[in-house]
């Protein structure tokens, strides 16, 4: 008999938020059943989904931010949203991952430690030209977001911002 997984436990998993992973259940994403009013996830069927690419939809993302927090939910809700997502705390190890792979979307802390988000900003269009960059701060009359702008076209997502926020900059930029 296959092994059946809780949401809990396939949430676990998969590295998703619960909610996440419901959302994706209940629209036919990703392979799961409905069992006595919960959704239930056959290892087997999720393991050979996950080596097919898991539902991941065309689009790599970086994310950039030096707070863990911020840089787990984005990269979550990225990642929940079936587009390859990639994490960095930092400007030095953002520009290290895309010199190794060009991103086709860009979130990115204004302030960041050590490396400028503006270095960061010029690597990511070095890479990709038509990449597109979201500068996230709670700051947006700072210096660097001038420069950002004077650099080509960006978006802007003001701190605190949220899921739905997160969600609308990859339609727009997906267009999905």
């Amino acid at each position: 008999m296959e092994e059946l997984l809780t949401l809990r436990e396939a949430a676990k998993k998969l590295r998703v938020a619960e909610v996440t992973l419901y959302r994706l259940a209940r629209q036919g994403r990703v392979p799961a059943v409905k069992v006595g009013g919960g959704w239930r996830f056959n290892v087997g069927v999720l393991d050979a989904w996950l080596v097919k690419g898991g539902g991941r939809r065309e689009g790599r993302v970086l994310v950039v931010d030096d707070d863990p927090v911020l840089l787990d939910l984005v990269r979550g809700i990225v990642a929940g949203a079936g587009y390859g997502a990639i994490a960095s705390p930092d400007g030095d190890r953002a520009i290290e991952l895309l010199k190794g792979e060009a991103a086709d979307l860009v979130f990115l802390d204004v302030l960041l430690p050590a490396t400028s988000s503006l270095e960061v900003f010029r690597t990511a269009k070095q890479a990709n030209p038509r990449a597109t960059v979201v500068l996230m701060t709670g700051y947006p009359d700072h210096p660097v977001v001038a420069e950002a702008m004077a650099l080509g076209p960006l978006m802007l997502l003001r701190k605190p911002f949220g899921i739905p926020q997160v969600t609308e900059v990859l339609r727009m930029v997906f267009r999905t």
